[in-house]
């Protein structure tokens, strides 16, 4: 079988070859090209990203130049602070001056009462021991009470003085923060300034991005130009192939067939093939138009982004920029501020050495007043228990010199008894004795009688017989009776001798306590001297060493040294010597 050739011509006209060739290109459909993400909006980004930091260390530089305002107010609340604590310190200084006085006013007065007590008391001792006793008691008191007034009053000095050293650092951090906040604020500028850099190099990249996009519009022109062209081309291709068409409808020969079919099968091809170019052509060139158009949009997006950000930029900037010149300003006037600040607070600082050194000058005199009362207080208290011993001692004394006048007077009644006695026994004695000679006168008689013989008892002669025994036993009693009369007498007369040893004792005692009690008076009115003395003394180093105040001090330190000298020595000499007395009035009492 011969294969049969379709000999129909392929375009019916001109019309359906254009209309075919050209609905391809002119076709409304679009085709979806997926968005790349261009370089440029990441960069825009990374802008954007910027601006944002930039505006927090704005925000930040705001901040710490509120906190520099704030460290200024608190720095001139605190010089008020200081300045009122300098006023109230003066006045406390004056106060513990006027209470300085008055204390010394009261030690005067209480000097004196002391001096007219202890005068009292010499005049008096025995009478009003008890009453110089209680005033001495009282000026102690008083001694303490001045000691705990000037405790306190060095108390609130410390605390002032606490006070104003906290002030004093609390000035120091307020101007260290003023100085961290003008560091910042330097810094702050800087950062600002570097902003201020940062945000024309946006602007310039802006520029250049605003460049760019002109130069991609003027190539998206240029594309659909040749895009343009290439369709005025390919019009201009079809009109010469319908002409070459209608030339050959017109020299068609039935020979030429095959010919024109392999010319027409060649020139379809070609045809295809163009068409597919340009398939291909329209859609990379759509594509890259929409990709174009895209990032068009999306710079067109980014540059009123850009803009917007870059007039808040100049917003800020320019509040920067006034917020510069007003601590610049504010800057200026605590610099000028600064030199009466620095002479007021010098000022303040030679009132506090001043004032320092007045309370130093206090303290020392006051612990020196200290010191003197204390060891006042500790001879006063010494003396006192040496008057009281003494006391004690001249009425144990007085008790052992009455108990003496008692046994004194017992011995001579003891005596008196005794004579009597002694009187009696004695009359006893001779009436014994004479009573003696009568028994012996009557037993001689007797004796005699018996040797002419017995006789009767109741004859006229009245004479008595009696035997041998009743002899011998009257005789034997008489011998007793004898030597008691004579133990008797023998006691008696021991009695008596020692009832006037014992008299002569206590005489002898009684003048010796006489004597002591003699001596500690002496001893008490030389105590009492030796105290006025050294109260007349601290007197007068009291009047030197505040007449003195503004004079040397070598000369108040050579005073105070010879005033101690001599308070020991008169001190140590009253202890030494009261002691040996006590010690020796103790052994005699022990001795006895």
């Amino acid at each position: 079988m011969v294969g049969e050739i379709d000999t129909s011509p392929p375009f019916q006209s001109v019309k359906d070859a254009v209309s075919l060739f050209a609905e391809g290109a002119f076709s409304g459909e679009k085709p979806v090209i997926k968005k790349a993400k261009p370089y440029f909006a990441e960069s825009v980004w990374a802008k954007e990203t910027q601006l944002h930091l930039a505006q927090k260390e704005l925000k930040k530089l705001k901040d710490q130049l509120k906190n520099a305002e704030s460290t200024k107010a608190q720095v001139l609340v605190e010089l008020e602070k200081s300045k009122g604590l300098v006023e109230d310190l003066t006045e406390k200084l004056k106060v513990l001056s006027k209470s300085r006085e008055s204390a010394i006013q009261a030690t005067e007065a209480s000097k004196s009462q002391a001096k007219q007590l202890k005068e009292e008391h010499c005049g008096n001792l025995d009478g009003a021991n008890g009453a110089w006793k209680e005033e001495l008691e009282t000026t102690v008191k008083r001694y303490a009470s001045l000691i705990t007034e000037i405790d306190f009053a060095k108390q609130e000095l410390s605390k002032m003085r606490q006070g104003y050293d906290l002030s004093m650092e609390e000035r120091a951090s307020a101007l260290e923060q003023a100085a961290e906040a003008e560091d910042a604020m330097k810094a702050n500028t800087g950062r600002a300034s570097e902003l201020s850099k940062e945000i024309i190099a946006l602007q310039e990249s802006i520029e250049k991005m605003k460049v760019a996009s002109v130069q991609e519009h003027q190539l998206e022109e240029e594309i659909l130009a040749e895009q343009n062209l290439l369709r005025q081309s390919y019009n201009a291709a079809l009109e010469e192939s319908k002409k070459k068409l209608h030339d050959l409808k017109r020299e068609f020969n039935p020979e030429d067939t095959e010919n024109l079919e392999m010319q027409l099968t060649e020139t379809m091809n070609e045809i295809g093939y163009l068409q597919k170019q340009i398939e291909n052509k329209k859609t990379s060139d759509l594509g890259s138009l929409r990709s174009i158009t895209l990032e068009l949009d999306d710079a067109k997006e980014s540059l009123q982004k850009v803009a917007e950000q870059e007039n808040c930029l100049r917003s800020l900037v320019e509040a920067l920029s006034m917020e510069l010149e007003n601590v610049k300003r504010k800057h200026y006037e605590l610099k000028e501020k600064e030199p009466k600040t620095e002479s007021i607070v010098g000022n303040l600082k030679v009132e506090l050495q001043k004032s320092e050194a007045e309370l130093e000058v206090y303290l020392e005199e006051k612990s020196k007043v200290r010191g003197a009362s204390k060891e006042m207080i500790l001879t006063l208290n010494q003396l006192s228990s040496v008057t009281e011993k003494a006391r004690q001692e001249a009425e144990d004394m007085k008790n052992k010199a009455t108990e003496l006048k008692i046994e004194a007077t017992v011995t001579k009644l003891v005596l008196e008894g005794a004579e009597t006695k002694f009187q009696v026994a004695w009359e006893e004695a001779e009436a014994a004795k004479a009573a003696e000679a009568i028994a012996l006168d009557q037993i001689r008689v007797l004796s005699e009688r018996t040797s002419a013989g017995h006789s009767s008892t109741y004859e006229s002669g009245a004479r008595i017989t009696i035997s041998r025994e009743e002899f011998e036993s009257l005789t034997r009693k008489i011998e007793e009776s004898d030597t008691l009369a004579n133990i008797k007498v023998a006691a008696i007369k021991a009695q008596v001798e020692a009832a006037k040893a014992s008299e002569n004792e206590v005489h002898r005692r009684l003048e010796a306590t006489q004597k002591e009690i003699e001596d500690i008076k002496t001893e008490t009115q030389d105590t009492l001297k030796e105290l006025r003395w050294l109260k007349q003394q601290r007197g007068q180093w009291r009047v030197s060493l505040e007449g003195g105040v503004s004079g040397s001090r070598k000369k108040q330190q050579k005073l105070q040294q010879e005033y101690w000298l001599r308070h020991r020595c008169h001190q140590n000499y009253l202890l030494s010597t009261i002691g040996f007395r006590s010690s020796s009035i103790h052994l005699q009492t022990r001795w006895r």
